[in-house]
């Protein structure tokens, strides 16, 4: 690679400013811990931010826009043909990201890095296209050391763009086709687990022959490249794509930058995997969102040793799920900060 920023140490988190939380919260009413998620949020943040009034605001959600070439496996729920018009609707404010997102006042962006189909002049896309999809992983590598890079470091940058907007918090969601696909795969690889354990609906109906194409596929592309793993990012280059990527790239810079890092369902939770097996310290800057209604994601979650906060049964993807959680994470650090004792 031509450059190794993702190599770069993690800002660690003020372990002392978190049992300085934990001390705050022990004085207000009620036994201890019986602010349940809330506490624990907003001890987290406290001790990101090192500071006893973490603030949850500004924030912003980077939704990563390609397709994959294993879309012509037949496993994805929907053509590549539509995602132009996902990424249109997102930007024009009528896709569910965007009225959440609206509703939240939360700084919204899409990036293209690899649609198959370019989606036009559209005012306000960012364009970062590496190439028209990623390559159908089955036999080849999904994509080569420079588009890899090219890939993380979109994702780095988005990041750097929420920093420059005094962005406190960063969610990272995706829209193209066959994207569970691809997450299954890495997350086989990873975690040493049968594709029939990881394979789920995706965007599509998950009829039972769609998840047993699905696992067949996976199964297929992580016996032909396993004799080529030797790193996480090996991983990530043969069976991911540009989305996957650049969302690993941003959870890397998010934990470099000091900034806490929402991760949304399945596809983001891959990345995120990726991420902190790369850099383990990575896990005390991620905040999951939300339990997505895909079975792979629950191995992720037992090998994190991460609960996520919401279990909204989604498996919409687009960063609705970080989207869904951040009123809570506003909610716990106003606890923290402006709750008093009662006085006798």
């Amino acid at each position: 690679m031509t450059s190794a920023w993702h190599q770069h140490p993690i800002q660690p988190v003020s372990n002392a400013r978190t049992q300085a939380a934990r001390d705050q919260f022990a004085r207000l009413a009620g036994p201890p811990g019986s602010f349940g998620v809330l506490e624990e949020l907003a001890t987290r943040m406290a001790g990101m931010q090192n500071r006893l009034d973490p603030r949850a605001d500004p924030c912003q959600i980077t939704l990563f826009a390609a397709d994959h070439g294993v879309c012509a496996a037949g496993v994805a729920g929907m053509p590549p043909e539509v995602s132009p018009s996902l990424v249109r609707n997102a930007i024009q404010g009528g896709s569910p990201s965007a009225v959440l997102a609206r509703a939240l006042d939360t700084r919204l962006e899409v990036v293209d890095v690899g649609l198959m189909h370019d989606p036009g002049d559209i005012p306000g896309l960012i364009r970062r296209r590496i190439a028209p999809g990623s390559t159908d992983f089955r036999a080849t590598p999904a994509m080569s050391d420079q588009q890899l890079h090219t890939a993380l470091t979109a994702g780095r940058e988005a990041v750097e763009r929420a920093a420059a907007q005094g962005c406190v918090l960063f969610g990272g969601g995706e829209i193209g086709a066959g994207k569970s696909t691809a997450a299954g795969a890495i997350a086989c690889a990873l975690l040493g687990l049968p594709p029939e354990s990881i394979a789920g609906p995706g965007s599509g109906h998950g009829t039972p022959e769609l998840l047993v194409r699905k696992a067949a596929v996976i199964q297929q592309a992580v016996d032909h490249h396993q004799r080529f793993f030797s790193t996480p990012l090996d991983v990530l280059r043969r069976l991911g794509g540009f989305d996957t990527a650049a969302l690993c790239g941003a959870y890397i810079a998010c934990g470099q930058l000091g900034i806490t890092a929402v991760v949304d369902g399945f596809c983001s939770s891959v990345a995120a995997l990726v991420a902190v097996t790369l850099h383990p310290p990575l896990k005390s800057w991620m905040i999951f969102g939300h339990r997505a209604a895909e079975p792979g994601q629950f191995a992720i979650f037992h090998t994190l040793d991460k609960r996520p906060i919401l279990n909204l049964d989604m498996r919409h993807g687009e960063g609705t799920g970080a989207l869904a959680a951040i009123p809570l994470i506003r909610a716990a650090c106003a606890l923290l900060h402006e709750s008093t004792p009662p006085t006798p």
